[in-house]
């Protein structure tokens, strides 16, 4: 069972999460609970015919290797795989465990899975392919009375299923809740209007494309006035000032649940500031998922700084030229600070290894 107030695996039997203390329902008892989840139906383009024609023990292995390689893909991305249906699989992002951009590692988790699909097609030398369609909306989660595993209950895992149906083979087809959530973060192209069986509305569909921003970006959108946070927002900034006045550093950590408003909060803290003090202001940003360092944050916040761009490694002689922008005349320590900062994105220094 996963513990329903921390996510976090209990053992059998167990009446409270050995994580959190949470009380646990009985077995059988589980509660169900209402999430807005995004669901990824992906199915192997003719598998059938391509059935048709093996050992069923060849099949097994091709499908097994396929499915074990983009489960890695859900799992990379924070998702769960919900069941394998034949040859196709149904996962899961938004629960157990929510996070704020669900609808977005859904789309790209879709896109992983057809680079992996064609790489391993490569591999084996079997026309391999996949359809895959995503959709994001309101569910029921829990466990089927009749004994079954947890699992999500809804319109929206049936448009999923749809959505998969009408994708082109190598194609990530999302509904318009999807699309409204990650629109500006992924390429998309109109793919006309689905008209599914048994539904009063149809549904508009677009094709999804290349990511537009890295995984964590978040969508600029209109910026309302922010409401309830004046003790807050005044803490931070009268602490900014001591440290402008002191000559001191600071660090401020912001905690809360999800969407309860900790970027608003800071962003408004950093515009205080930039006014009332004449600060610069820079963010570093830690990858929710994808390859990162601990080093990742600060080469975040460095890139708009320096005036280099967002992605790839900078060479030397951008990064010594972007150092020399904040003095005419640094003495010779100032190649330690190139290399400093050419270590941060990852660059080839004396400082590989450190």
């Amino acid at each position: 069972m996963i513990c329903p107030s921390c996510s976090h695996p209990t053992p059998e039997g167990a009446a409270f999460c050995p994580s959190c203390g949470h009380a646990l329902p009985t077995a059988g008892a589980r509660g169900d609970e209402r999430r807005v989840v995004t669901e990824l139906f992906a199915d192997v383009v003719g598998f059938t015919g391509f059935a048709e024609r093996r050992d069923p023990e060849q099949v097994k292995r091709l499908i097994d290797g396929c499915f074990q390689r983009l489960a890695a893909d859900i799992d990379h991305h924070g998702g769960r795989v919900d069941k394998f249906l034949g040859d196709g699989v149904l996962a899961l992002f938004g629960a157990p465990t929510a996070h704020e951009d669900d609808a977005e590692r859904g789309v790209r988790t879709g896109l992983a899975m057809q680079a992996t699909a064609d790489a391993y097609a490569t591999e084996v030398g079997v026309p391999i392919r996949l359809r895959v369609g995503v959709s994001t909306g309101e569910v029921l989660v829990g466990a089927l009375r009749a004994g079954g595993d947890y699992t999500a209950l809804g319109d929206v895992v049936n448009l999923a299923s749809r959505l998969q149906t009408e994708a082109p083979p190598g194609g990530v087809l999302v509904g318009s809740a999807t699309y409204l959530a990650t629109r500006g973060l992924i390429a998309y192209e109109p793919a006309g209007t689905l008209t599914v069986r048994g539904r009063t509305e149809s549904v508009e569909t677009w094709l999804a494309g290349e990511p537009l921003a890295l995984p964590g970006s978040r969508r600029v959108g209109r910026r309302f006035p922010l409401v309830g946070r004046d003790e807050e927002l005044s803490t931070l900034v009268a602490a900014a000032g001591l440290a402008v006045t002191r000559f001191r550093p600071l660090v401020v950590a912001i905690e809360g649940e999800g969407g309860m408003g900790k970027s608003r909060l800071a962003e408004e803290m950093a515009d205080a500031v930039a006014e009332k003090h004449g600060a610069t202001t820079v963010a570093g940003r830690c990858l929710p998922y994808g390859e990162t360092t601990p080093l990742a944050p600060m080469a975040f916040a460095l890139r708009p700084l320096l005036g280099l761009s967002e992605e790839g490694v900078p060479t030397h002689a951008e990064v010594e030229g972007a150092v020399r922008q904040f003095g005419a005349e640094l003495p010779p320590p100032a190649e330690r600070v190139v290399d400093a900062v050419l270590h941060l994105f990852r660059g080839a220094t004396p400082l590989a290894g450190i």
